[in-house]
């Protein structure tokens, strides 16, 4: 039993550490998170009120035109129809989860979160443009018509909801999350390519409940990587490049992308996106005339914090009367020599 309550405290502990060191957030990324998480609501809204009128505009059309039909489609001829429509969700929750784990273990998580929602949302508001724009027969026989208010009517599988596959959009944007993020080892190219598969079955289920025609699946794998990678020009150009969201795209320390990271390659990755150690971008003017002014150099203050809560999971406590710890000097020497070092670089690059 004492055995069984250690382990508990333990894995308790790992936990606590793990939450407070990549998904502890400053006031300004929780109020980006909030923003974005609103917008992106407020885009899954309004592309329900078009499918909506989508759906409304169907019924019009089938109403003059006195009967149903579907539009000749080439993958109809080799995928029989099938009435198992449940399945096209079954694949959302299929699709989600291994992403809410990758998401849940990855060291930068709420980097991963950001590019998701704004990926996601962004192909949420091209839909928004397209799916009552042209309406199109249900390829469905047997779907159901929105009645009501568009702004308060809220069904799924509704006729008319076309173009494009919202569903297949999911896959696809959940796939490209393991593309981005998944380690890069054997593993991670397993599960990748796994999750891929996930998501072409789920494609072609929807093809074979006819709940899209093949264009619109099409379209959504089309679609969805321009979104994504649109997204990821922009996220490093104007977030990674300017040091915004620290603690979002680095919650460890500046430069760091997994905690296996040598101190090397963070230097690295600070001087080829033009960082100093503290997140702001690199400018030689103010070096120079902090070292005119003999002002001291400018130091890390996330890797200190990194390395003093290391300490404290070590074991490592200073010892008292304000005499410093013989790993405290070591830490202090890294660091400062560490700066040195990468303000040399800096000056050599630029």
């Amino acid at each position: 039993m004492a055995r069984v309550s250690e382990l508990g405290q333990k894995a308790f502990g790992f936990v606590w550490r793990r939450v407070r060191r990549n998904w502890w957030l400053d006031r300004v990324c929780i109020i980006f998170l909030v923003c974005l998480v609103l917008v992106f609501g407020l885009t899954y809204y309004f592309m329900n009120v078009m499918a909506n009128v989508a759906s409304q505009r169907s019924k019009l059309i089938e109403d003059q035109l006195g009967q149903r039909f579907t539009l000749p489609d080439v993958f109809f001829l080799f995928i029989g129809y099938v009435e198992l429509l449940w399945m096209t969700d079954m694949f959302d929750a299929l699709m989600f989860v291994p992403t809410a784990a990758l998401i849940i273990t990855h060291d930068r998580p709420w980097r991963v979160v950001s590019r998701l929602l704004l990926s996601w949302g962004l192909a949420s508001i091209i839909r928004i443009t397209t799916v009552a724009i042209t309406s199109v027969p249900d390829p469905r026989p047997s779907c159901e018509y929105a009645h009501g208010n568009v702004f308060s009517t809220f069904t799924l599988h509704r006729c008319g909801d076309a173009i494009y596959s919202g569903h297949t959009l999911i896959f696809v944007v959940c796939s490209l999350v393991w593309s981005s993020f998944a380690p890069r080892n054997w593993v991670g190219r397993i599960l990748t390519a796994f999750v891929y598969g996930l998501a072409i079955a789920g494609s072609l289920i929807v093809i074979a409940n006819r709940a899209h025609y093949t264009i619109d699946v099409l379209l959504a794998w089309y679609i969805a990587p321009g979104a994504w990678y649109t997204v990821a020009w922009f996220w490093f150009w104007h977030v990674t490049k300017k040091g915004r969201l620290l603690k979002i795209e680095f919650p460890v320390e500046v430069g760091r992308h997994r905690d296996s990271d040598s101190e090397e390659k963070c230097q690295r990755r600070r001087v080829e996106l033009g960082l100093m150690p503290d997140g702001t971008p690199y400018d030689p003017v103010a070096l120079y005339l902090r070292a005119l002014h003999g002002e001291p150099e400018l130091s890390p203050p996330v890797s200190a914090a990194r390395t003093a809560e290391k300490q404290e999971v070590d074991g490592a406590v200073p010892t008292a009367g304000g005499t410093p710890n013989p790993n405290d000097e070591c830490v202090l020497t890294i660091g400062e020599s560490s700066s040195q070092a990468f303000t040399e670089d800096f000056s050599a690059r630029h």
